[in-house]
């Protein structure tokens, strides 16, 4: 069974009665007061595994104390004295240590969980140093079990902490469970499903010898994947894409290896209690979401929706507190801000909200046993500088406009927009920049100097490399380059309206660089059009609506039927390859254009140029501007729209 603590079950006889009746909603409509945990029965620590962004570094592990009501946000920093890696994907609780999977920092941490102290980074990576990229952990006797992207499964002791074996699955694995002395994984097929088609199958490991014995067609890009007390297996397949929404559940005799049921409703992700499935559903097209309460012995669907179905913007992870029967969903909200943790009884009725937890919550745990955290452990002083207010937020149409992730909340003027940015940059929270010029400048507590020879700073984007990469064409992944400004305070009234300096990048003195482009923007009259723009090139064309983000694209908050930006246009960096949409990156010198963890993201303060082209000569800088520099429509992609999460100073003599 997943994620074992100590056993502990209680019989579900209150809620028969209201099975029978309801034939539609369970849920108790009863309002309640948000944010007051209550008291869990037998439950002392709850902690949230809070996954991150891809690529920036950022996972955290957040834990409350319902004995001394206690939040600590960031408890893997706070205990470890370090960050926790990046993209963190699952989370257990077991023999007295909790376990980490951490995606593509490619370890498993582990942690003493009396003090929450880590006792070692098991590193999961193959023979040359490659990251096998593990993803999910089960246990089974006294072994650990991740499943990992590269096709395998590791077998780790959880006494020496020690990887004893590896045993080869299917395509990208993204799924592992135990039962009948079998390790039952899910594979995906999920990245390279461009060039292969997504897999079909459950691979079925006999763990006495330790080898893949069979698989099992189940169906189109299987995920999530449970066992029950009865000797069955849950999985559910994805279909072909997301935006699809052909979503299966389906049970498995883990006997016979066949497929006993498929059940009649549309279920994403879902967790089993006393031969109950709770699961919830999300339509990637209308953004709804539903969720079923399926009885596993009877095979059937008892209600549509345990709890109401307008609680939860876009549900993240779900799960059953083993000590009280609680139901509890994440929020991921808009992927790009802190989610929330809701917790609902087994009437559906909310009985508490954790407001932002962290960054895309996917895994929660809970304990019988208080953690004995030291009073003078205290977080990490972050003696690193970096950027500490936002002056100028003036996005370009785009996407992720009107959403938290360009600092707008619903009936926002421009003051509060800027307001909010202002919290977000402390936070390094990510930005949209919209389409091509849309920018963003930011300030710092202390002038950049300018080593001559060294990177003077590093912009935090949300660029990365694809784990497929053809030969022939560096550097594929996701870039979104934007052009990056300096200034230096010369009239030192603290505002940034002295002379502006480009960094002169790889494509400055390209032939395909348009210098002085210049677009405008028009604000349709209806939010579901798409929105016109014209350059000074003789061109036109349009941001177009997707049915992914389905608010107005114009931002809301600026009183003006029209945006207009002047600035260089660089070289379209998504091209047709073979039939296919490739986004490359620029070799240097742009912003969310190299992952963060490359020296391509650092940049020179000597790099600066004036409106000529000549080098310019600065001492130091106080401002830094960054505007997005393609103006591209990228098929299902969208429009090219950078982001920026913070700028760090890289020295401070």
């Amino acid at each position: 069974m997943k994620k074992k603590i100590t056993v502990y079950s209680l019989l579900l006889l209150f809620l028969c009665p209201v099975i029978w009746i309801s034939c539609d909603d369970l849920y108790d409509k009863t309002p309640i007061d948000e944010d007051q945990p209550s008291q869990e029965t037998n439950t002392a620590e709850l902690f949230i595994l809070n996954e991150g962004l891809f690529n920036l570094n950022n996972s955290t592990l957040f834990r409350y104390s319902f004995t001394t009501d206690e939040k600590t946000p960031q408890f893997f920093r706070t205990v470890n004295k370090r960050g926790l890696g990046d993209t963190a994907t699952d989370a257990a609780i077991y023999g007295g240590k909790i376990y980490l999977v951490v995606n593509v920092s490619s370890v498993v941490e582990v942690l003493d969980f009396t003090t929450g102290k880590s006792l070692k980074q098991i590193p999961l990576r193959e023979e040359n140093g490659s990251s096998r990229q593990p993803r999910y952990i089960d246990f089974h006797q006294n072994k650990a079990y991740v499943c990992s992207f590269d096709g395998t499964v590791a077998k780790i002791d959880t006494a020496s902490l020690e990887v004893e074996a590896y045993a080869s699955v299917g395509r990208n694995p993204d799924g592992i469970c135990v039962q009948n002395n079998q390790l039952f994984v899910s594979n995906s097929g999920g990245l390279d499903a461009d060039t292969q088609g997504v897999d079909n199958t459950i691979s079925v490991i006999d763990i006495s010898s330790f080898q893949e014995i069979k698989k099992i067609v189940v169906g189109p890009n299987p995920g999530k994947i449970m066992s029950d007390t009865r000797g069955y297996v849950y999985v559910v397949t994805r279909g072909e894409n997301l935006e699809g929404n052909d979503y299966k559940l389906h049970k498995i005799n883990s006997s016979t290896h066949q497929i006993v049921h498929t059940y009649n409703t549309s279920i994403l992700n879902f967790t089993i209690q006393n031969n109950f499935a709770y699961a919830y559903s999300y339509n990637y097209t209308t953004q709804k979401s539903s969720y079923p309460l399926i009885d596993l012995v009877e095979d059937k669907v008892i209600v549509t929706n345990f709890i109401d179905p307008n609680i939860l913007q876009t549900p993240y992870a779900i799960t059953v507190n083993p000590y009280s029967d609680n139901i509890y969903l994440s929020d991921a909200r808009d992927y790009q801000t802190d989610g929330d943790i809701y917790c609902f009884d087994q009437q559906g009725r909310q009985l508490y909200k954790l407001s932002d937890v962290g960054l895309n919550p996917n895994t929660i745990l809970f304990s019988d046993t208080p953690i004995k955290l030291d009073t003078d452990d205290i977080p990490e002083p972050d003696h690193r500088i970096f950027a500490s207010k936002v002056l100028e937020y003036c996005p370009a149409p785009g996407q992720f406009i009107n959403t938290e992730t360009s600092a707008y909340k619903e009936g926002y003027n421009e003051n509060q927009v800027l307001a909010l940015a202002n919290e977000k940059i402390k936070k390094r929270s990510l930005f949209s920049l919209g389409a091509y010029g849309g920018y963003i400048t930011l300030g710092f507590d202390k002038s950049i100097p300018n080593n001559i020879g060294d990177y003077d700073f590093k912009i935090y984007g949300n660029a990365f490399y694809s784990p497929t990469q053809i030969e022939g064409y560096p550097m594929i992944g996701s870039a979104e380059p934007g052009i990056v400004m300096v200034s230096k305070d010369v009239n030192k009234n603290g505002l940034p309206d002295d002379e502006w300096y480009e960094l002169a990048g790889s494509e400055y003195h390209s032939t395909e660089t348009i210098k002085n482009y210049e677009i405008t923007y028009y604000k349709p009259q209806h939010e579901y059009e798409n929105i016109l723009w014209e350059d000074n090139q003789g061109n036109s064309g349009y941001i177009h609506k997707n049915s992914a983000h389905k608010q107005a694209y114009f931002p809301l908050w600026l009183e003006t039927e029209t945006l207009t930006f002047k600035g260089s246009k660089l070289p379209d960096n998504v091209k047709t390859i073979d039939g296919k949409l490739l986004n490359f990156a620029l070799p240097w010198g742009y912003a969310d254009n190299h992952p963060n963890h490359s020296d391509l993201s650092n940049f020179k303060i000597e790099w600066a140029v004036n409106e000529e082209g000549i080098p310019v000569e600065l001492d130091s800088i106080d401002f830094i501007r960054i505007y997005t520099g393609v103006n591209q429509y990228a098929g299902i992609m969208g429009e090219i729209s950078t982001e920026i999460q913070t700028i760090e100073v890289l020295h401070t003599k």
